[in-house]
């Protein structure tokens, strides 16, 4: 019985061996294939965190072709060839080239209609008091960094514990969708994950790819309870909630709309593409900062002291001390806002900006290097190759604060501006003042104190200072 019960087990064995090795071999390939994608990711996500090769690549095309097509690409290198790109919302579309990276739905970003895009914006503007807005904002940051930075014992990670809380709050407070069960270190990670995939989508299958798409579910669920939840306040005769953004948008959906686009899946959509690109941007913005200032020591000096001076006016205004009070914070406010966006020129929040042809253009008409673009070309459009243009920035290699605020490309250009250009910068400019009034600030020695990276997105960098209290 044994023996006829093992023979033709046996058999079905040898019989199945081929399909057997076939199945392994086809896991193996599709394990290695991974294994090179994701390789490849990492590579780039090198890239776009260490920019010297790629500003010594435009500096190249820049003086050779500074119109170059590569097989279905086209890269741009000359600073007026990147603002007619940025301009021309029609010519070069945005859609197919980020949608990929926001598999949460459709949002402002990705609207590449006139009309509907220009309705969004529209819509948006009607929800944000500007003035009271950026001093609530200003209040919400301040607060936090004191509170993170006293915490601190003489040395802060600047990025998880300092960065991150901060947008956090600014999410919360603002936004209005607090972290997910209360966990700032999970929303955290949420947010990072959101802004890694927007910048370089991982591939397919790979860890970090799983990860972003756990983070898209448990925000989107997170932020559909939210919307659910105040909309039901909201009912009530007597509801009292916080005037953030999202409560805005929702009494905005109560009074009525003439766009029929307008309802609580887009507040969703949008509310989530605010929390991934408005968020994470304000935390690699800061972490780029404040490393290049730590690496440029005469402009941190520089810097250092045009924060003390803005603490000065401010506390004038307070004490009602002086006359134009107003003017001369604002001037103050300006002169610190010089040393942030030159110290982020050498690494900017988005190096690259990428478009589409959806049909045959012409770019730099009238000029030698005008070319013509197919249809179906994807253009590459670096804020970094511009913002290192000697035409527009002459001695790019240095850091010279004095250069005039328009010629910078951070919050992009044209009709697709940052519309949460007054969050970020906001944001960005209390963030940067709290640690350069800071005794002593410096980068901790050894790996620690260098910029680090979760694929695209800051992660960490360690700074050291002194907890004697600043005098201004």
């Amino acid at each position: 019985m044994i023996s006829n019960v093992s023979k033709p087990l046996s058999q079905g064995f040898t019989q199945n061996r081929p399909a057997l090795g076939a199945s392994l071999a086809a896991r193996f390939v599709q394990s290695a294939l991974l294994a090179l994608r994701l390789r490849r990711y990492r590579i780039f996500c090198c890239a776009l965190s260490h920019l010297w090769f790629l500003k010594v690549a435009f500096a190249i095309l820049r003086r050779v072709r500074p119109l170059m097509i590569f097989k279905k690409t086209l890269f741009v290198t000359k600073a007026s060839d990147v603002r007619e790109v940025l301009d021309r919302f029609e010519d070069f579309t945005l859609g197919d080239s980020i949608a990929p990276g926001m598999p949460w739905g459709a949002f402002l970003m990705t609207v590449d209609w006139t009309d509907q895009h220009a309705a969004e914006r529209q819509l948006l503007q009607s929800v944000v008091a500007p003035l009271p807005d950026v001093e609530r904002i200003r209040a919400i940051v301040a607060a936090r960094c004191r509170e993170q930075i006293d915490a601190a014992p003489g040395e802060i990670d600047v990025v998880a514990d300092l960065f991150e809380p901060v947008v956090v709050s600014i999410a919360s407070n603002y936004f209005g969708v607090p972290p997910p069960g209360g966990r700032e270190r999970g929303m955290a990670k949420i947010m990072r994950d959101l802004a890694g995939i927007i910048m370089v989508n991982p591939p397919v299958g790979s860890k970090p790819w799983i990860q972003s798409r756990d983070s898209i579910a448990v925000i989107t669920s997170h932020v559909s309870a939210e919307l659910e939840r105040k909309a039901a306040s909201l009912k009530t005769a007597d509801a009292v909630l916080p005037d953030d953004l999202l409560t805005r948008l929702l009494r905005q959906l109560r009074t009525g709309s003439r766009h029929a686009w307008f309802d609580e899946d887009w507040i969703r959509r949008y509310m989530t593409g605010l929390l991934a690109t408005g968020a994470a941007t304000i935390v690699r913005a800061a972490a780029h900062t404040v490393d290049q200032l730590l690496a440029h020591p005469d402009a941190l000096n520089q810097a250092r002291a045009a924060a003390r001076e803005l603490e000065r006016q401010e506390d004038l205004k307070r004490h009602n001390l002086d006359e134009n009070l107003d003017a001369r914070v604002e001037q103050a406010r300006c002169a610190l806002r010089h040393y942030i966006y030159e110290a982020l020129r050498f690494r900017p929040m988005l190096p690259l900006l990428l478009r589409d042809t959806p049909r045959e253009t012409v770019i730099a008409s009238g000029t030698k290097r005008a070319r013509l673009i197919p249809a179906g070309t994807r253009v590459i459009a670096p804020p970094l190759a511009a913002m290192f243009d000697p035409e527009v920035f002459p001695e790019p290699s240095h850091f010279l604060a004095s250069r005039p605020l328009e010629s910078y490309l951070h919050f992009g250009q044209g009709p697709r501006q940052c519309f949460g250009r007054y969050i970020a910068e906001t944001a960005l400019m209390e963030i940067v003042r709290a640690l350069l009034l800071l005794p002593d600030l410096v980068r901790k020695p050894g790996a620690s104190g260098r910029l680090a990276y979760e694929g695209p997105a800051a992660s960490s960098m360690i700074v050291t200072f002194s907890k004697v209290r600043a005098i201004s």
